[in-house]
């Protein structure tokens, strides 16, 4: 099964299922994109991962179960999401992957495969590679 991403802007079906803006994860991806802000690719323990909205939860609708459980079966399959995040202070904040926070959240991985947006001195990050060519990261947003 074939997955398309869609962007949390444009679901307008239910208002449940849409989060928040976050205007900080919307200045640094714009950063990102133009070369101002470096990205790096890394293994970010769940434990660090939090939402900005804590408000917003997909897994109490109908539609928002029914995703998390392709991204669960994807994750059985060993077919994994990248996750897009910034540092703030010791955490992880996730604002754009949330379906995909709550399908780990069920698995429980000790981590998450992550671009981060900016700079993190965390020293229980794993495997930190880059930063990522500009060039290469409107792949990494979903724009290609």
């Amino acid at each position: 099964m074939k997955i398309s991403k869609v962007n949390v802007s444009e679901i307008k079906i239910d208002p449940l299922l849409r989060p928040k803006t976050d205007p900080e994860w919307m200045r640094l991806a714009e950063g990102a994109l133009k070369g101002e802000i470096p990205v790096y690719f890394a293994a970010v323990p769940l434990i660090l991962c939090i939402p900005f909205d804590l408000d917003y939860r997909p897994d109490l609708h109908p539609h928002g179960q029914q995703a998390i459980r392709l991204f669960v079966e994807m994750a059985n399959r060993q077919e994994f999401q990248n996750l897009i995040v910034y540092p703030r202070g010791k955490w992880f904040v996730i604002s754009d992957n949330y379906i995909e926070l709550f399908a780990a959240l069920e698995g429980k991985p000790d981590f998450l495969p992550c671009f981060i947006m900016g700079v993190s001195n965390s020293d229980m990050v794993r495997d930190l590679q880059g930063p990522i060519d500009p060039k290469d990261l409107r792949k990494v947003f979903g724009f290609e």
